[in-house]
């Protein structure tokens, strides 16, 4: 009998170990998909604001935004959305080497934005909050930084 209970109990062991080894794959699989998403996210808003094309950037920018200027000032939706038609000020930007982490339905992009602008090509530093919401990914904050 002793063999019998220690067989059903290496059994019980093995499968509690696969189901977790099964659930923490699919946690991984959905996170590198929300990864890719919200990286996707990042390229939309560069090439929207690139294109000017408000409509999209207001689909991609939460209404409750807030970031911060270059300087240090605070920055609302509105003041990152361009009046006018045209290019916004990201026009030509690609982004860089990034890395994203998500933590439930919010997310954390790090990374670098190449841009074209001015004299020579210059590197931002920028650091995107994004949030999962039922209209799908949206930037909630924004933080930039000249690199060095």
């Amino acid at each position: 009998m002793a063999s019998l209970r220690s067989i059903v109990y290496i059994a019980l062991i093995v499968c509690f170990a696969a189901t977790l080894s099964s659930a923490e794959a699919q946690a991984a699989g959905s996170n590198s998909k929300s990864e890719d998403q919200v990286a996707q996210l990042e390229r939309d808003w560069l090439a929207a604001d690139g294109k000017g094309d408000t409509a999209s950037l207001r689909r991609i920018i939460a209404d409750d935004f807030i970031g911060s200027t270059f300087n240090g000032g605070l920055l609302s939706k509105e003041d990152i959305i361009p009046e006018r038609t045209g290019p916004g000020g990201f026009a030509g930007a690609t982004p860089g080497e990034t890395n994203v982490r998500i933590f439930g339905d919010t997310s954390v992009l790090m990374g670098v934005i190449n841009t074209v602008g001015g004299p020579e090509p210059r590197q931002i530093r920028v650091t995107l909050v994004c949030q999962k919401r039922p209209q799908g990914w949206q930037i909630i904050a924004a933080q930039m930084t000249h690199a060095q």
